[in-house]
């Protein structure tokens, strides 16, 4: 259902834009933060700090101060419980035209000694029972949310009723219309909490059965026959020893390449912890073994840097990206067919319908939270039971790999190679480079470069969000006579992203502004030092990935948060990188924070994260939702459910 069938007015519509709330189910699982409980409690019984409700009579004439920035406070007593309060409203001018004597309903906090902040005051009494309070963005009213929920609530048949009876009735589940009335309007808290009890396992049974209904596990496939001899020769002409992390993770994944069922293993570490070189030793043994490798990458940038490290290492591998000339695209979609080609490394073009393989016997998918499973899937459908191999710099924890995957292999590379320092990380307090910005200047003389992340291309005044666009304008005033500035994001062409980031490489940029575009992949040597606006609206996980490109090098390096949010909460998860280097660690601590939505790749795939499902408090019903999907994936007796995991499977979104 679309949402300008709610009839809204053009004010609320334009603010669910704004939000990113598209759809009907969008809006209802937009949840309540919190819940107020507004009873009317006698006098006697208030404490400093309660948020109280009660009637009384205006005993004085309200009184209007100014303020600065065209602010309002207005004071007047009423009587109520036989007590005189003093009442302050702030920003409601209007109220000294309430006569003398004339009954007021008022809500707000007790300040002790008889006096009250009120939060709201007019004629109609306080809402009574739990409140809900709603998350809400700038030019946005307290009753907005309310109002806008009460309309879509309406609609309810709209939405598919996605678990299954028996389910239902087993689990002693509330129906699905009673779950979002009681959620968004609770007649109490033991239904509050039913309700909450029923769509945590909802968003668990719907998750488990988009993960279960895409794994390759136990898919059948001829074993992989190779020279064990020439395999490990392959690894010798490597200048570095590898990692005691690394010489066990290949061997996990060769162990997988001989078995008769199609390996589906995730190799997980830090940024530059070396995964690079089990991808190299899995495809070169698919070689050995008359097969074909395909390894995709989420940016055609970091396809272009794969290709040059697999032909440093001798593996002949060839590239397919869009916007390849159709003379050179067309050679390398003959070779993939014929099979001349057994290397072939590339973005979403590797999807395509003309992509044949003569002989798929391995898919490599690089940070592959960026994919959606639907588009891992259509790749391992171009070969049969092709062997998956996941790479990830966003490492999972092992206790909840099973849940987010399935049963999937782990291997773990902890281990930094020698003489990798960890960045040096401080939270920098503002939205201004100014206090960092001669230490960056020291740095640039020195000849070492600098990263400059936001997480937007555009500014955006009302949500307070710093662009690239406009912080690269302001940069190229302020410092461009001195130093090259370079800027990098999304909606560039790929020809321009890979001519700022030759540029970068080479050193002739020596400032690049990017957004997350530059999370992965890109390693350049004397890129050392980087500064984050707005850090408080990534992830923990994303900051420390993008921190990871400036540890390429042998100088220190350095990375300067700068957040000017007044939450508490967020301020302590970016001291927390202060402290936090290991990427486990801090890939536990993030999870528990944001869920695992983000990391899994659902958001490309049209599943949404977790709202209400925590993994921390609800390990009963992560185990029941993961054997209960297996269940319906079997019987796929509830269409509704089903109809939601093949559009779960067929939404697709591409990065590059």
């Amino acid at each position: 259902m679309e949402l300008n069938e709610l009839k809204l007015t053009a004010r609320r519509f334009g603010l669910l834009q704004k939000m990113g709330i598209t759809t009907l189910e969008q809006l209802l699982k937009t949840y309540p933060f919190r819940y107020e409980s507004h009873q009317m409690l006698p006098f006697d019984q208030w404490e400093k700090g309660d948020m109280v409700g009660f009637a009384g009579l205006i005993a004085s004439r309200p009184s209007v101060i100014r303020l600065a920035g065209n602010r309002t406070m207005t004071r007047f007593t009423v009587i109520s419980w036989n007590q005189e309060i003093q009442v302050t409203v702030f920003n409601r001018p209007w109220l000294n035209a309430f006569p003398f004597g004339q009954t007021i309903f008022i809500r707000g906090t007790y300040q002790g000694a008889g006096k009250v902040t009120a939060l709201q005051a007019g004629r109609k009494p306080p809402e009574e029972g739990l409140i809900p309070v709603y998350s809400m963005i700038k030019g946005m009213k307290p009753q907005d949310m309310p109002a806008i929920m009460d309309k879509a609530l309406e609609h309810l048949d709209q939405l598919p009723d996605l678990i299954p009876p028996a389910l239902r009735q087993r689990y002693r589940l509330l129906d699905k219309n009673t779950s979002y009335r009681w959620i968004h309007h609770p007649p109490d808290e033991k239904r509050l909490h039913l309700a909450i009890r029923t769509l945590k396992y909802e968003e668990f049974l719907c998750f488990q059965c988009a993960v279960q209904s895409e794994s390759a596990l136990g898919v059948r496939k001829q074993p992989r026959v190779f020279d064990q001899k020439l395999a490990e020769a392959f690894l010798t002409q490597f200048p570095y020893e590898l990692t005691a992390d690394q010489q066990q993770a290949i061997q996990d994944v060769w162990s997988d390449q001989r078995r008769d069922t199609a390996m589906y293993r995730l190799v997980q570490g830090d940024v530059g912890c070396g995964k690079t070189v089990v991808a190299m030793a899995a495809i070169k043994t698919c070689e050995l073994s008359g097969g074909q490798s395909a390894m995709m990458a989420p940016t055609e940038i970091l396809a272009r840097q794969h290709l040059k490290t697999l032909t440093n290492a001798g593996i002949p591998a060839r590239l397919l990206v869009s916007s390849l000339p159709k003379k050179e695209k067309q050679a390398v979609l003959e070779g993939l067919k014929t099979g001349a080609i057994t290397v072939v490394v590339g973005t979403h073009s590797l999807f395509q319908d003309p992509v044949e393989f003569a002989s798929l016997g391995l898919v490599v998918a690089d940070e592959q939270q960026r994919f959606g499973v639907a588009q891992r899937r259509q790749l391992l459908e171009k070969g049969k039971g092709a062997d998956f191999l996941m790479m990830s710099a966003t490492p999972i924890p092992r206790t909840y790999a099973h849940f987010l995957y399935g049963d999937i292999s782990l291997s773990a590379v902890r281990t930094m190679p020698a003489g990798r320092r960890p960045v040096d990380t401080r939270y920098v307090r503002g939205n201004s480079m100014k206090p960092v910005l001669s230490q960056v200047l020291e740095g640039l003389r020195e000849g070492r470069q600098c990263y400059v992340v936001a997480p937007a291309i555009d500014e955006n005044l009302e949500l307070d969000i710093k662009g690239v666009t406009s912080l690269y304008e302001g940069m190229v005033q302020v410092l461009g006579k001195d130093w090259e500035i370079g800027l990098l994001h999304g909606r560039m062409t790929a020809a321009q992203k890979e001519d700022v980031m030759t540029r970068f490489k080479e050193g002739t940029i020596r400032i690049l502004v990017s957004t997350t575009v530059i999370e992965v992949g890109i390693d350049v040597a004397d890129a050392t030092m980087m500064v984050i606006y707005d850090a408080h609206r990534f992830g923990l996980s994303t900051i420390h990935q993008l921190r990871g490109r400036c540890a390429r090098g042998p100088v220190q390096g350095r990375c300067w948060l700068l957040s000017n949010t007044r939450d508490t909460s967020a301020i302590e998860r970016l001291q927390k990188l202060e402290e936090l280097k290991d990427g486990f660690a801090i890939s536990e601590y993030d999870l528990q924070l944001r869920g695992p939505g983000d990391l899994l790749g659902t958001r490309q795939s049209g599943l949404p994260a977790f709202v209400l499902g925590d993994f921390e408090k609800d390990p009963a019903i992560m185990e029941a939702a993961v054997q209960d999907a297996a269940a319906e994936l079997a019987t796929r007796s509830w269409p509704p459910l089903m109809e939601y995991v093949r559009q779960a499977r067929d939404s697709v979104r591409y990065m590059d």
